[in-house]
């Protein structure tokens, strides 16, 4: 008995000193700190939610706040979408029923507190209404302005844009202090991050509402500043674009899937552009290149296949083939598709090197999303890419990981890519200063809810 006591003192005593042990301590500590309350202001309460645009994110949306007691409205311009966004919500209640984790009376009561329709109204008694509408500017300031007009003078308004800017829809309303980013992810249902997206004049109030609001939906909330791509899309950007290069210099699609997913990510980067839809994936690409030049300037492969038609699992063929909603494996015409994107012959580049690349790019923008106020600490960052991406959880997040390696080292590896890669692998100034001080970034950008880095 007494060495069998010693045996198991000495495993608890191994476990609880590992890496793996510590990084989860660090995410279960971070987990909690984004329950705390973000500002001083008192929350409004929230029973009535509207929601403009009927599509996927729309429909998921409403499904969410009806699932969690509270009554909801969607509108759009064509009943058929209407139509469409109830008929999403009721499969994922259905979904629900047959997974066990509600009785059929429960979903059918959770589904008749969703209306809908496409004549204006409906929202006069609207606490908060979310536009999901096209990822267009002048579309998003229209739709808002319209609803502003609507709705009372105490209803907070919120746009689900995962790429343009909330100060530029902003200047469409009479009320900017009411208005703020609330980005969920898709699927809406199963993806825990909510980005709270603060633009300048967005009021204490309206963000301590979205942060009650997100909690109470069972949805992880971290506040980030307006930005393009805000903070997750923001690194996810380098990272895939990363990955087109690395398919342009004769890498395969499974080679590069494989070393990401050997690191702990929960799908490979290309496989990740056929899950958010390559349409989407293009569009956000052209953001960032816009707004951050040459370093974000997209790799020719997802040029070419961005024009191809293809838009990734829910159209059926993407980098892989999708059948009856599975993948199917790389495509094999792939390579005829992209043609003069990419080296004809394959090149077997060290999966070391593969690995480096994609996540040095990622630590890399983060750096930058800090030094710009996107993200106010980096344990936002490394919640936000643990609950938005699936970065694994054993390594604590992207800069608990970097802290880890030491941003000195990070840096060293940069200069590498940098003379070999180019331009795009010039380590940001936050990264270069910390490595020359000796600094962490948990050190620098410290969570004020957290008692120790």
């Amino acid at each position: 008995m007494g060495k069998a006591l010693e045996v198991e003192a000495e495993a608890a005593g191994e476990l609880i000193s590992s890496r793996v042990s510590r990084s989860l301590i660090h995410v279960y500590h971070i987990r909690e700190a984004a329950r705390k309350p973000p500002v001083k202001a008192k929350p409004l309460p929230v029973s009535f939610v509207g929601v403009v645009g009927a599509g996927v994110m729309g429909g998921g949306i409403a499904q969410l706040v009806a699932y969690n007691g509270m009554d909801v409205r969607m509108r759009d311009l064509e009943e058929s979408a209407v139509a469409g966004g109830l008929r999403h919500a009721r499969s994922l209640f259905d979904r629900a029923v047959e997974k066990r984790r509600m009785e059929r009376l429960e979903a059918e009561r959770a589904m008749d507190r969703i209306s809908g329709g496409t004549t204006p109204g409906g929202f006069g008694r609207a606490d908060l209404v979310v536009e999901a509408v096209a990822e267009r500017l002048e579309v998003k300031r229209s739709v808002l302005a319209e609803v502003e007009g609507e709705v009372p003078e105490t209803c907070l308004l919120a746009t689900n844009t995962s790429t343009l800017s909330v100060d530029d829809m902003a200047e469409a309303l009479e009320r900017p202090e009411s208005f703020l980013g609330l980005h969920f992810f898709n699927p809406v249902h199963k993806m825990p991050l909510v980005e709270i997206v603060r633009g300048r004049k967005t009021s204490d109030e309206a963000v301590a509402t979205a942060h009650a609001l997100a909690r109470k939906l069972g949805k992880v909330p971290v506040v980030v500043g307006d930005g393009p791509g805000f903070l997750v899309n923001r690194i996810l950007g380098p990272y895939l674009n990363e990955a087109g290069h690395l398919l342009a210099e004769g890498a395969s699609v499974e080679d590069i899937d494989r070393a990401a997913t050997d690191f702990g990510m929960p799908m490979g980067p290309l496989r990740l552009v056929d899950e958010v839809g390559i349409d989407i994936a293009t569009h956000a690409g052209v953001v960032l290149h816009q707004a951050f030049g040459d370093r974000m300037e997209p790799a020719e492969p997802l040029v070419a296949l961005g024009r191809s038609g293809r838009t990734g699992r829910k159209g059926g063929l993407g980098f892989y083939r999708y059948e009856d909603g599975r993948e199917a494996g790389v495509d094999p015409g792939l390579d005829e598709l992209l043609g003069e994107s990419r080296r004809s012959v394959r090149r077997e580049l060290p999966v070391e090197d593969i690995r480096a690349r994609l996540i040095l790019a990622m630590m890399n923008e983060a750096a930058r999303v800090l030094e710009e106020g996107i993200a106010g600490s980096a344990a936002d960052v490394d919640l936000a890419m643990i609950m938005g991406t699936g970065f694994p959880p054993f390594r604590g997040g992207l800069l608990r990981f970097a802290d880890e390696l030491h941003p000195r080292v990070v840096v060293e590896r940069m200069r590498e890519y940098e003379a070999t890669e180019g331009p795009r692998f010039v380590p940001a100034p936050l990264l270069v200063r910390l490595g020359r001080e000796d600094g962490r970034f948990a050190e620098a950008f410290p969570h004020p809810a957290l008692s120790s880095p």
